[in-house]
């Protein structure tokens, strides 16, 4: 496929990660750019295909490969590698989620991709900010709903980004944990992402399986939220159920 140099912003804005006036912007230019609308087909094409996939195990040269990401490297050039094995297992129809747990499979694979693809970006932040006042702000104005920023114990706040999540936006705030990233997504009260967090958690932190050993850990006590990481349920729920 040809490639446009707004290829990067045509990305971001299928996730839902421009502000308004960018994804107009972008509107504009997907009417005039033959390229960047076969750009966003593709996307949308994938999306489509990560809830469809399912059927299959996943074959055992995928899950060789997912093995060889335990060598030491860069976290963020880990998770990219990652999110082209994703890729990959479509084609094959493959079972992404091991352990539903309550959630259903096509939230987890959203849920998982948008975390891998967060941080295979080079800069995963729209914000960076360690500051959860500042980053509750700056989320709030964008999404029009209150955002609790979870303190986390051992991990260290980065930033936030938006994404979407079953056509909602919704906030995603990135931190880093014993060399893990990990995003813990707050979506808006009452939307998809929220009853499945709802459904997971029932009441307490509870957590699943999920692709290439990452887990979804949820909680409701101040709103719904749901973490994902590469990380034991212990740590990610330990983590998670601080106040």
């Amino acid at each position: 496929m040809a490639r446009c140099d707004e290829f990067d912003n045509v990305s971001a804005w299928h996730d839902g990660e421009v502000n308004p006036m960018e994804a107009r912007r972008i509107e504009a230019h997907l009417a005039s750019c033959a390229v960047c609308r076969e750009t966003a087909d593709v996307l949308a094409q994938t999306r489509h295909s990560l809830r469809r996939s399912a059927r299959a195990d996943v074959p055992a040269r995928v899950v060789q490969k997912t093995k060889s990401l335990d060598t030491p490297a860069r976290p963020r050039r880990r998770l990219a590698v990652a999110a082209l094995l994703v890729a990959a297992s479509l084609g094959v129809g493959a079972v992404l989620l091991l352990s539903r747990g309550g959630i259903a499979q096509a939230m987890a694979d959203e849920l998982v991709s948008h975390h891998l693809r967060g941080f295979a970006r080079e800069k995963p932040c729209e914000l960076d900010s360690s500051d959860p006042a500042v980053l509750a702000r700056w989320l709030e104005q964008r999404l029009g709903y209150a955002v609790v920023v979870p303190s986390m114990p051992g991990a260290k706040l980065l930033g936030a980004r938006l994404c979407q999540l079953e056509g909602d936006r919704t906030a995603a705030l990135m931190y880093m944990q014993d060399d893990k990233p990990v995003t813990v997504f707050v979506p808006r009260p009452g939307s998809s992402a929220a009853v499945a967090a709802e459904s997971l958690s029932r009441g307490e932190v509870r957590c699943a399986r999920a692709p290439l050993r990452n887990r979804i850990c949820a909680k409701t006590t101040q709103q719904p939220m749901l973490a994902v990481a590469e990380t034991s349920e212990t740590t990610l729920a330990a983590a998670l159920e601080a106040p």
